[in-house]
């Protein structure tokens, strides 16, 4: 492994900045993370047209999601 790219246990971790993903070797992980932070981004740029209730419980929605994504995909390796 590249000593550029997050260990196994760093790539699972629940939240991880764009800089940290950009260090996830396999791509396919790669991606569903960068997927996950950009709508997380959007919803927060979105901020203004919705409630910080609102906003809380999208996050939460998203997070959620992108964990069952990378624990299935976790799980195929």
């Amino acid at each position: 492994m590249n000593k550029n790219h997050l260990s196994e246990k760093e790539q699972f971790k629940e939240i991880l900045n764009q800089e940290e993903i950009s260090r996830i070797e396999n791509i396919e992980l790669r991606d569903i993370r960068m997927k996950y932070w950009h709508l997380r981004h959007e919803a927060f740029l979105d901020e203004h047209n919705i409630s910080d209730q609102k906003l809380e419980q999208i996050i939460e929605e998203l997070r959620q999601k992108e964990m069952r994504e990378v624990k299935r995909f976790r799980n195929d390796v």
